[in-house]
């Protein structure tokens, strides 16, 4: 019998750009299925390894950053991208909820990162931190791949800061 934790691995592995409110499924005649009982227990030691050191909250965004706040926090930030703010359900994250983000990440005490989509708004609204313009590919299905622009906001200086 297959336990809770069991099934959402099964769907994990085999969604295809899944989404919270309208989850996907792929059929691909062209590769084996992702799902591979003998892998099992690879696939989840590899996991482990690479989340280990890392901690994931169900939780608003404001909620965990004030929860988490010290000075030696590194808070990587993946909001709904803006124009895009209902993808992950209603009600979960507003337009709004872009300048709360922004107002809120002023005074933490840690340090964060962000990635979002190059928008003149959130250019506006996070001018105030350190923006780096990037380069990636949207590869919903490796047959569409599409490259885009993203920016990379963060309140400290790497290597590349700088206006974008």
């Amino acid at each position: 019998m297959c336990s809770v934790p069991c099934a959402f691995y099964y769907l994990h592995r085999n969604a295809f750009a899944p989404g919270i409110a309208s989850p996907a499924f792929r059929i691909d005649t062209t590769h084996r299925p992702r799902f591979n009982l003998l892998r099992i227990e690879e696939d989840l030691s590899a996991t482990h390894l690479r989340l280990q050191n890392v901690f994931i909250e169900n939780r608003p965004y404001d909620d965990v950053v004030r929860r988490f706040d010290r000075p030696h926090t590194l808070f990587y930030l993946d909001p709904p991208y803006y124009g895009c703010e209902n993808y992950y359900g209603k009600g979960i994250f507003s337009r709004a909820d872009f300048a709360k983000l922004a107002e809120l990440l002023a005074g933490i005490k840690g340090k964060f990162i962000m990635s979002i989509n190059d928008n003149n708004e959130i250019r506006k609204l996070f001018g105030a931190f350190n923006i780096r313009r990037v380069s990636t590919r949207y590869s919903v299905g490796k047959a569409r791949q599409k490259p885009v622009k993203e920016l990379l906001i963060t309140n400290y200086q790497t290597r590349r800061s700088g206006g974008a």
